[in-house]
């Protein structure tokens, strides 16, 4: 087992009987390991699971270990193997087959691997899939069920077995693939479920005037590295950080809050082609990520704190309420903002700056020992520093868009 906080919960070996036990609802105490008290580390651990666009997701994974076990598919697991495990058996793939695979993405290192094994925790959760698709149809999807029991007391903080969980892991590596990725214990890895993926395809030719911009996929890195200035009239430069913003987003930049607002540019401009075969021109700026329209010049953001980590506990809705001089509720999105956010938000531009809430306030607890209460909007994420009262820096707003690439792992 290495150096992991938790065992890895799923089936030591799995014989005919058992998984016809497991396919139509068998006994909790068809698997017989158990675990421990969480880690005094672990108990503080905030709820990082979230959407990084596509059909790619932040999970936290376990290392498999567990070396000359049979795995749900027959495979006996050896020292250096490369494959996952997932809590549903509707993603198995055959004894050393590749119908079902992942790839796993860990600051900077990549690999691509078979489901070989079902677990942690649950045999029936298809967490990857639309909540409506879901037995556990209640959570987002994107959430494992065992993570919702584990944090926020879903199912009275029960696994489908009726277990207590323990840990909120969503995925097992192979020990191979754990140490391809470098990763040196558990730890939050972006998983995307590829079978959820098209190929990609032939696209139309770029809007007029954009013919030389970088056309990227779903899958692939934005253009991020330091770009030389182009001098050609149609864009502006800013040398701080190396990129050339187009003449209209540099407009509506300057003229809607700019760096303050946007933060300064960190991709080029680029033609985004999504999962589902949207294509729209687009540049990250720090906080946010702007979207021109070619044919009309009109600029729009993008909404990236629905893609960013919130508390799900905070995530979750709250019933409707009289909107009184401390706090508004927005019915559109189930949420309120309040007290000092409140007059943060309405100070420095409202809904037409940051959107509507759509989380309530969360506290944590920082690596350094700093505590900081949050609270997520459409376009932005407030903070609020206790030990910054009463000077500039009470409230910041976080730096959303950074924190999305450093997620995917791509390096700027």
């Amino acid at each position: 087992m290495g150096n992991r906080v938790f065992r890895s919960h799923r089936w030591l070996a799995v014989s005919t009987a058992l998984l016809l036990a497991a396919l139509i609802g068998g006994p909790a105490a068809a698997e017989t390991t158990t675990e421990g008290a969480p880690s005094a580390q672990y108990v503080h651990e905030v709820d990082q699971y979230q959407h990084l666009g596509g059909a790619t997701y932040r999970v936290y994974g376990y290392q498999e270990g567990l070396v000359g076990s049979t795995t749900a598919n027959g495979h006996v697991i050896q020292p250096n193997d490369h494959f996952v495990a997932l809590p549903c058996f509707c993603v198995l793939s055959s004894r050393g087959g590749n119908e079902f695979q992942v790839k796993l993405e860990y600051k900077g290192k990549t690999v691509i691997v078979p489901v070989w094994d079902v677990g942690p925790w649950n045999v029936d959760d298809n967490y990857w899939d639309p909540s409506s698709k879901r037995k556990y149809s209640s959570l987002p999807q994107g959430y494992p069920e065992a993570a919702a029991a584990f944090y926020a007391d879903f199912n009275g903080g029960k696994d489908g077995w009726g277990r207590t969980v323990g840990s909120p892991g969503g995925i097992d590596i192979g020990d191979g693939a754990f140490a391809e990725l470098g990763m040196p214990g558990s730890d939050w890895v972006n998983v995307t479920f590829l079978w959820l993926e098209p190929d990609h395809w032939d696209l139309p030719a770029p809007a007029a005037g954009f013919g030389d911009v970088t056309t990227v996929w779903w899958d692939q890195r934005p253009p991020l590295d330091w770009t030389a200035p182009k001098n050609d009239g149609r864009f502006a430069w800013f040398d701080v950080t190396g990129h050339n913003v187009p003449n209209q987003l540099n407009d509506y930049w300057w003229g809607n809050g700019g760096w303050r607002l946007f933060g300064l540019p960190i991709s080029e401009f680029f033609r985004e082609v999504d999962i589902d075969g949207t294509i729209r021109y687009v540049q990250y700026f720090e906080r946010s990520i702007l979207a021109l329209d070619p044919a009309t010049g009109a600029v729009s953001r993008t909404p990236v704190g629905d893609r960013s980590h919130m508390d799900y506990k905070a995530s979750l809705p709250i019933d409707p309420f009289q909107n009184t001089s401390s706090a508004i509720y927005f019915p559109d999105t189930q949420h309120s903002v309040q007290n000092g956010f409140k007059w943060y938000w309405e100070h420095n531009g409202g809904q037409a700056a940051f959107g509507a809430p759509i989380s309530e306030e969360w506290s944590e607890t920082n690596a350094d020992g700093r505590k900081v209460v949050m609270q997520m909007f459409e376009y932005a994420r407030f903070e609020w520093w206790p030990d910054k009262v009463g000077t500039d820096e009470e409230i910041t707003r976080g730096l959303l868009t950074v924190e999305l690439i450093d997620d995917l792992g791509w390096s700027r």
